[in-house]
Formats: structure tokens, C-alpha cells, sequence
């Protein structure tokens, strides 16, 4: 063979190898069924003897020329399926490196397309004219050498930059997103997500409205209860019938989210909360029945276990006024219940937050709630129950990192807690906000709050299903493992620095042992930080397993989950029409007779689980979780408000501090609607941010997210 040379696509020479050739047909050969590897060799070499005719001395080829070559010679040799997913291997292969390049950023970890396109979309650093100037590696050197600064000393500060930077660009931990974007400003405002008070007064209210949009335009979500807010149709100024109620509030701040964008470019969100016992809770159930009406705002309703307790024995309820602590109503609390049950099998509005749940006096549970009284409000997903005022930043370890030698290292879990809890506190120490009473309320508190991604992939790596006693099992001992080394760290850490300034409020102001935080994990949703680690999102489930979309002139490029593709090639049961199938079937491979039993077990998507053991999943981590969860309790489109409305007992008694519901088809526009045969364009939305996708160039990209379907 004379042809010593080959050029790639990325400009680079490297060494002809013959053995790659063949190597690449058999690839091919397995994806679509074959089992012949003598053939996939025998036509490799078929392709080496008519390059050492075509270049017979020693010239340079192009890999383009050799994969076009390929091509011909199965296709010659009646192996058309093979060289169909050998076309789509180079196609996937040239356009996700074309697409790399055109990005501009130099890839100094080795990242996906996806991970890069939303690093530099939303994370990596800009020059006055918008050009990147950092790297992936130099962002995380960015961030954990400034959150290192917050230490005492110079020796401190070199100490813990290398520990920060162990754990992040491994990818076992990283902060959350505002973090990383903003960490090394002027002003960094470091936390995702604030709650403001709301008082029944209308100068304080235009006050509130105005520091809050502060807050958003440095980026962070809002939390409020409109509980004190007199009803619709109340007195005002002695004059009957003029005030405007909680849900014409609730429309003012929603507009103005709309109208000031984080940093000019992404929109916040809110979180409207009205309790059971206000007057106007039927308008405030009701109010989002109109599609598209508050489209920035999450509603909730403030729950009790007084309110459960008589809503399920079908006795009455009384509703207030807070203006005049009068009860203005009385009706059946089951009737509210099966309302809200209803309006949420409608528009997935209203969610519940478990106002009891969040307010035990507990070391889990607002451990101020004797001196400081109840948390009534939390951010916009509900994971935060927070004080007025106060903020959380959050984080996220990479589940899948823990994994070793097929079982979970929760040794390592604890050591690497025990640092992010550090990296955390530093966060808090590190930011700076443009309204005094929240720096003052993040100080007071230092709250922080650590999740996860990655947990369906943990699972599936196991072979544990994630309906299964034994998943929840696991998912209450990881918990305990990131709660007791957290802790544990705290205090830590609290002997050098300090404990928070409110702990003399708190449970701990008599114990010897008293910690750095007020409260210390977790689980938020985790788009950003999901497709940076490039893993499964929070503690859900797989979405799905296998979707396809047209991005290429008429070429329809697919996305398959990798370890299920693992699983099947070691079955041996790897092929295109097999794939095809469980596009067909939405992702799932439950209906599909040629997937083994065991793997149907262990590959479950969200659809396929039933929302009980979603509930009980959210539970079993929630036993743990000082903060709160976000996690989709999702149901299929035949579910019935009855079924929600169990979900919300359900979620109750098992001590959910909140719930959300999304039946399937529930909105206008799905947010994925997997199919494959169809005239239809069968990827509407991004599927953590509910936003049309945008053409760009050959991609479709989500503006907020950065996901992209260029690699599917």
C-alpha cells in the first residue's frame, strides 16, 4: 500500500490505516444486523486495492474520497443498509464537526456540540464586541479561582482554587448556571432564584415590583404570595367594589417579566402562590384556563394539612379576607381540591406547595420557624421555600461520576460534597445584588442549595428500574450521603468562619455543634447543567429513548440514548429498523416484542411509569432535601382530574413540600411529541424550556438552552 497519508475533515494529516476501513464497515454492519465480520474485512480491502490503483504513488487522499469509495463498494455489493447508516455515520460525524468549528471556540476538554453551543451561548466569556475570549477549561479556571478569593488568606485561596477546579473539571460538581456566567464581574449576581414579600399596600407592592425586576435583569427567578392582597371587588379608600385582587397582581408582574429580559436576552419566570383559605381562590385556580394567559408565571396553591385533612373527610372551609381577617364564604375544601384537580388536568395549572411540609421547625424543615415564623413562598419552580428576601444559589453533582466498578461510591459522593459545600458558601460571599434587603437576607441565612443530574443514567448504568423499591432505596441512601456530608461540612466550616448570623433563631442556637448554612440541598430543575455534563436531567426519567428529526435537506438524523445503545449491541440486538420502531413508538420500548424483558424493565421512559412511583420517587429524595424538589409528575392524556387529584393526596401524606402535574397533551403546543412517519415536524419545542426551536444555519437551537437537535 502506497498511500501513507490521509486528510480529514478538520485540515489534520494522521497515517493511512487500512484496518480503519474495514473497521468502520463493520461498525456499520452491526447497527443494521449484520454478523459477518470476514465480509466487513473482505470489502475493506476491496476499497484498499482500488485506492493503491487510483494513488499508486503514495499521494495524499482526502477521507472524504475514501468514504465516498466505501459507499460505491457496499452499495456494489448489494449492502444497501449498511451503506445507509454508513452515510449517516459520516453525515452525523462531518456535520456535528462543521458545526463545532463554525462555533468559533477553541475546545480545550473535549465537549459535544451541544455543551459548546451553550457554553458560549450563555457562559463563556465576551470582549466588548460580543467576540469569545475564554475557553471551557479557562471558564472553570474563571470561576473557581474568584470563588477561591472569598478565603481568608493567600495559602486558603490556592488551596481551595485547586480543589474547586478538581471537582468541576471533572465534571463531578459544578455550580449553577448564574455561577458560572457571572462569577469574575464587577458585579456578580451569583444565585438563581429570590422571594420578595407582598403586602396588602400599594406603594409597597410598585416597590416590589420595581426591585424584583432589578433582580431579573441580572438574571434570577421570583417567588411571591399573594395571600395578603385583599380580594377583587374589596374596599379601597372607603370606596366598594374597587380593588383589582391578586390574580390582576399577578398579571402586572408577569408583564413586566416579559418586558425586562435577564441581560437583555432571556426571559425570568415567577412563581404566583395564593393560599387555600383567600377569598379569591376559585379566580386564582381558574385564572390560566386561557392558554397563553400568565405564560410567565407558575401558580401554585398554598396548602395545609388542615386544609388536606378537611377536604378529604368533605367538610367545610372558610375563606378570608385578609384585609379584615373575615370569613367571607364558607365551602365544601373538596370542591376546591377537585378544582384545582381539574384546572391542572386542563392547562397543568395549578401546581400545590405543602405549606405544612415546609414549616416543621426541623432541621429539614425551616429549623426558624419558632423565632422567624413561616416560609410562605418559594422561586419559580418551587424547589426554594424562601424568606422574604432571601435567595439560594445552587449546584449540582454529577451523579453519573460515582460510579465505579458497577456499583455507587458513596465514599466519593461525601468527599465531594464536603468541597462543594465550601464552593458554595463561597458563592454566597462572592455576590453581589443591586437591592440592600437581599444581600442582607442572603447573608443572614446563607442558604445553599445542592442537587443533582444524571440519576436516570445512574440507574440504567445499574440495571435498576426506576419504579423499583430498590431505586428508591438508593435514592434515599444518596440523600443521606449528600445531607450528613454536607452537614457535616457545614459545621466545618462554621468553626473557621463562623456560623450563619440568624443561628441563635434557630434550632441549633443551644447545640454545641452549629452550622455555616441554614439550609443545604436541593433538587432544581437542571437544563444547563444537565447538557453541560451531558447527562440525564435532575432525578428524572428518561424522556425518551430514541427521536428523530429531518435537519439535513431531507435526511432525518436521529438521536439514541448511548448506554441503551450499549446494552442492545452487547445483546446483540442492534439494528436500524429496531431504532426506527422505537422512534415510532414515542420513544419507548415498552410495546416493542423484539427488546428483552429485563431491558424493558430497567429502560422505562417518563410515560411509562406510573405518576405514583414519580411521587414516590420526588418522596424518597425528599426525605433528605432541607430545601425542596422540582421533578415532573408526568401522566399520560388519558388520566383523569380524579387521578390528579389523588396525586395530590398522594403527595401529601408521603411529605412532598410541593407537586407538579403534566398530563400529557395538556398544552397547545407539546413540548416533544415523539413520532416518526409523519407529514408533521415532530420537534415543536425545546423540552426543558418550552420555546420554539430556531433555524440556524443547519441546526435548530434553542435560545435559551442552547439545545440543539444538530446532533440528532
Amino acid at each position: 500500500m502506497l498511500v501513507k497519508k490521509v486528510l480529514k475533515l478538520s485540515g489534520t494529516k494522521e497515517d493511512f490505516s487500512s484496518l480503519k476501513i474495514s473497521q468502520s464497515i463493520w461498525q456499520a454492519a452491526q447497527k443494521v444486523g449484520g454478523n459477518d465480520k470476514n465480509l466487513s474485512y473482505q470489502l475493506g480491502t476491496e476499497v484498499v486495492t482500488t485506492l493503491t490503483k487510483k494513488y499508486p504513488n503514495g499521494e495524499i487522499i482526502k477521507t472524504s474520497e475514501i468514504g465516498e469509495l466505501v459507499e460505491k463498494v457496499l452499495i456494489e455489493h448489494g449492502h444497501a443498509k449498511t451503506a445507509k447508516e454508513f452515510i449517516r455515520y459520516r453525515e452525523n460525524k462531518k456535520h456535528a464537526l462543521q458545526d463545532k468549528e463554525s462555533l468559533g471556540i477553541n475546545d480545550d476538554i473535549g465537549l459535544s456540540y451541544n455543551t459548546l453551543y451553550i457554553l458560549k451561548e450563555r457562559y463563556l466569556r465576551r470582549d466588548q464586541k460580543g467576540k469569545i475570549t475564554e475557553t471551557p477549561k479557562e471558564m472553570i479556571e474563571r470561576v473557581a479561582r474568584f470563588l477561591a478569593k472569598s478565603e481568608k488568606t493567600k495559602k486558603l485561596q490556592k488551596k481551595w482554587y485547586q480543589e474547586f477546579y478538581k471537582i468541576m473539571i471533572s465534571f463531578e460538581f459544578l455550580p449553577g448556571t448564574r455561577t458560572l456566567a457571572n462569577a469574575g464581574k464587577d458585579s456578580p449576581q451569583l444565585a438563581n432564584c429570590f422571594v420578595w414579600p407582598m403586602d396588602d399596600d400599594i406603594d409597597r407592592i410598585f416597590e416590589i415590583l420595581h426591585k424584583s425586576t432589578l433582580i431579573k435583569k441580572n438574571g434570577g427567578g421570583c417567588g411571591y404570595n399573594f395571600s395578603n392582597i385583599r380580594p377583587e371587588g374589596d374596599v379601597v379608600g372607603g370606596i366598594p367594589e374597587l380593588a383589582a385582587g391578586p390574580v390582576k397582581m399577578i398579571e402586572m408582574f408577569n408583564l413586566m417579566t416579559s418586558l425586562f429580559r435577564q441581560e437583555g436576552k432571556y426571559e425570568s419566570g415567577n412563581m404566583a402562590i395564593l393560599n387555600a383559605d383567600h377569598a379569591d381562590i376559585f379566580n386564582f385556580v381558574t385564572a390560566k384556563q386561557n392558554d397563553g394567559y400568565l405564560s410567565k408565571t407558575n401558580i401554585s396553591v398554598g396548602i395545609t394539612d388542615e386544609f388536606m385533612q378537611t377536604a378529604l373527610k368533605g367538610k367545610d372551609w372558610d375563606l378570608v379576607n385578609p384585609r379584615t381577617g373575615e370569613v367571607v364564604n364558607t365551602v365544601k375544601a373538596k370542591s376546591i381540591l377537585e378544582l384545582m384537580a381539574t384546572m391542572a388536568w386542563q392547562t397543568g395549572d395549578p401546581g400545590i406547595i405543602n405549606l405544612s411540609a415546609i414549616n416543621k421547625g426541623t432541621q429539614l424543615a425551616n429549623p426558624l420557624l419558632k423565632k422567624r415564623g413561616p416560609i410562605t413562598a418559594t422561586n419559580p419552580c418551587g424547589e426554594e421555600p424562601l424568606f422574604p428576601f432571601e435567595s439560594c444559589n445552587l449546584g449540582y453533582v454529577n451523579f453519573v461520576k460515582f460510579i465505579e466498578n458497577g456499583k455507587f461510591n458513596f465514599k466519593k459522593l461525601a468527599s465531594v460534597m464536603k468541597i462543594a459545600v465550601r464552593l458554595m458558601d463561597d458563592v454566597i460571599d462572592a455576590s453581589r445584588f443591586p437591592v440592600k434587603e437581599v444581600t442582607d437576607a442572603v447573608r443572614n441565612h446563607r442558604r445553599i442549595g445542592i442537587g443533582g443530574v444524571g440519576w436516570a443514567e445512574v440507574l440504567a448504568i445499574l440495571g435498576i428500574a426506576y419504579d423499583s423499591d430498590e431505586a428508591l432505596l438508593l435514592a434515599e441512601k444518596v440523600a443521606k450521603t449528600m445531607y450528613e456530608s454536607a452537614f457535616d461540612a457545614s459545621c466545618t466550616v462554621a468553626k473557621e468562619k463562623g456560623a450563619f448570623p440568624l443561628v441563635s433563631d434557630s434550632i441549633w442556637a443551644n447545640k454545641k455543634k452549629k452550622p455555616r448554612n441554614v439550609a443545604l440541598m436541593t433538587f432544581p430543575p437542571s437544563s444547563g447543567n444537565a447538557v453541560i455534563c451531558e447527562t440525564s436531567f435532575g432525578i428524572e426519567p428518561y424522556f425518551a429513548l430514541a427521536y428523530e428529526q429531518n435537519v439535513l435537506d431531507g435526511m432525518r438524523l436521529r438521536t439514541v440514548i448511548p448506554l441503551f445503545v450499549e446494552k442492545l449491541k452487547e445483546r446483540g440486538i442492534y439494528s436500524d429498523e429496531l431504532i426506527q420502531k422505537i422512534i415510532d413508538n414515542h420513544g419507548s420500548i415498552q410495546e416493542i416484542k423484539e427488546i428483552p424483558a429485563d431491558l424493558k424493565c430497567v429502560f422505562k421512559v417518563a410515560h411509562d411509569i406510573d405518576w405514583r412511583d414519580h411521587i414516590k420517587m420526588q418522596a424518597a429524595f425528599q426525605k433528605w432535601t432541607d430545601n425542596a424538589i422540582t421533578k415532573t409528575i408526568n401522566m399520560p392524556s388519558t388520566a383523569t382530574p380524579n387521578d390528579i387529584e389523588e396525586a395530590y393526596v398522594l403527595a401529601w401524606k408521603l411529605g412532598c413540600k410541593g407537586l407538579t402535574v403534566y398530563r400529557d397533551r395538556t398544552k397547545k403546543d407539546q413540548v416533544f411529541e415523539f413520532g416518526g412517519n409523519s407529514t408533521e415536524e415532530k420537534i415543536k419545542m425545546c423540552p426543558t424550556c418550552d420555546l420554539p426551536l430556531k433555524k440556524d444555519k443547519k441546526c435548530y437551537k434553542c435560545s435559551r438552552c442552547g439545545f440543539s437537535t444538530c446532533e440528532l
